[in-house]
């Protein structure tokens, strides 16, 4: 800009945007040429009228004086990003932002009418700063511009087809997406993320590594691992089959110890306001009714006479979310500061964390030396939490573990079976068309008890939620 511009320091009074821009527009030792070249550069979409490349970093200015519209302003952002290959050099302007103008209200204003092609490209661009780049990748999922927020993050992700059997870990981001019939990918962390526009599974997605069981004294039934979560995030989703169900509590095969063994361990779930996690089955005690107690989603494991009751069932940390929007919104949020560091190498001051989430896990059977043990828990259902902004149809199994069986060695050594873990949860969030979704989430089956001991009770029957939520675009 014209001398002088860079000394103007606002009173206290003067600390919005708007007022700042104010205060530089009608600054009067400024020579009026350049002010006018950046509104003209800006009301005729031609960057070649700036009179200086710098000028860039002065473009909210004339917006909050009201002289060009957030649609004007856009379309100049666009064409320098798109048409004149100036990517890095407004990737610098919103990292400078000098006097706050390139602010969250400004960002906010303009990110609607930006393409997604320009956004991508700014932040990949090397002069862009950590925070900047979050405050654009939150600021499109906090106004519900989810297809946008796809479309940055995708845009140099390519296409994936997944043809043979694999493991993953880590979030996998890709243009489109396609697993092909007949193949199973397995999550080999508690959650798995995938992010698309185009989702097309054919086969079928397992996480079943959620929360652990409780180990056994010697060989009364171990307590069944949680399911894992699934989140899928997607313009167009073809779910195909998802399975996040709980593992089997183990079946006691011996009696040579004496005592309880651990308990499960908790999972974590994500809810929307007004929805509970439900309830594993109790264990199955022995004569004396030492049962192993329910956890919230794990079965607790069957009892033993002498005084020892099965273990109890994992509890779970529950975060719940004000609404469908609202848990989008977050697992997005995480989402942006993951690609963020681990794509871009940019790294924010503060990040919110992985939506990691999986079912809890069993508890594990009582023994009593030489006369019987108790089955142990079955785990829990994990969480399936999608967004699609258009969804074909789906098949997920988000049923309990079933609690395994006692063993006894005499007629009246009484032992309890495990109980069932608890049905999972299923979130299906669209922004236009839902298709045909088919979830199975019964809760586990209690396990035999013998002896004259009880069975274990089954577990609770999860939870199926399908709802719409706000997208702007």
């Amino acid at each position: 800009m014209g001398a002088g511009f860079s000394t103007v320091t606002p009173p206290p009074s003067q600390v919005s945007a708007t007022s700042v821009a104010q205060a530089v527009w009608s600054y009067t030792p400024r020579s009026l040429t350049d002010i006018q070249s950046l509104v003209s550069a800006i009301q005729n979409n031609d960057p070649s009228l700036l009179s200086t490349l710098s000028d860039i970093l002065y473009v909210p200015a004339p917006f909050f004086a009201g002289q060009v519209s957030a649609t004007q302003v856009a379309t100049f952002l666009d064409n320098l990003v798109l048409n004149y290959g100036l990517a890095g050099p407004v990737a610098a302007a919103i990292a400078a932002s000098p006097y706050g103008l390139w602010s969250t209200n400004f960002v906010t204003q303009i990110l609607p009418y930006l393409s997604a092609t320009s956004v991508a490209q700014v932040l990949v661009s090397g002069q862009m700063d950590a925070n900047h780049a979050q405050l654009i990748l939150y600021t499109l999922a906090q106004n519900y511009y989810y297809n946008k927020w796809i479309n940055v993050v995708t845009l140099n992700a390519g296409s994936t087809t997944i043809a043979t059997n694999v493991t993953i870990s880590n979030p996998l981001f890709s243009q489109n997406l396609t697993i092909a019939s007949g193949v199973t990918v397995t999550c080999g962390a508690q959650t798995c993320f995938f992010v698309a526009q185009s989702f097309n599974n054919q086969g079928t997605i397992v996480s079943p590594y959620g929360a652990p069981g409780g180990a056994p004294l010697d060989s009364a039934g171990a307590g069944g691992t949680g399911g894992g979560g699934i989140v899928v995030v997607a313009i167009t989703a073809a779910l195909g089959t998802l399975n996040v169900g709980g593992n089997p509590g183990g079946n006691a095969v011996g009696f040579t110890a004496s005592g309880t063994g651990g308990g499960g361990s908790a999972g974590i779930f994500y809810v929307t306001s007004g929805v509970t996690v439900p309830l594993g089955g109790t264990g199955g005690y022995g004569t004396y009714g030492y049962l192993g107690a329910a956890g919230i989603n794990g079965g607790g494991g069957g009892g033993s006479d002498a005084s020892y009751s099965g273990a109890p069932g994992g509890g779970a940390k529950v975060y719940s979310l004000s609404s469908p929007n609202a848990m989008v919104t977050y697992i997005l949020q995480g989402l942006s500061d993951w690609w963020l560091i681990n794509v871009l190498g940019k790294s924010p001051s503060s990040t919110t964390p992985l939506a990691f989430m999986y079912g809890s896990g069993g508890g594990a059977g009582a023994v009593t030396n030489t006369y019987q043990a108790g089955g142990g828990g079955g785990g829990g259902a994990g969480e399936v939490v999608v967004y699609g902004y258009d969804i074909v149809s789906g098949t997920v199994n988000a049923a309990g573990g079933n609690g395994g069986s006692a063993a006894s060695s005499c007629s009246t050594c009484s032992a309890g079976g495990g109980g069932g873990g608890a049905g999972g949860l299923v979130f299906i969030f669209y922004g236009a068309t839902s298709g045909t979704i088919t979830a199975s989430l019964a809760g586990g089956a209690g396990g035999t008890g013998l002896g004259g001991g009880s069975n274990g009770a089954a577990g609770s029957t999860g939870i199926l939620e399908i709802a719409t939520v706000t997208v702007n675009g």
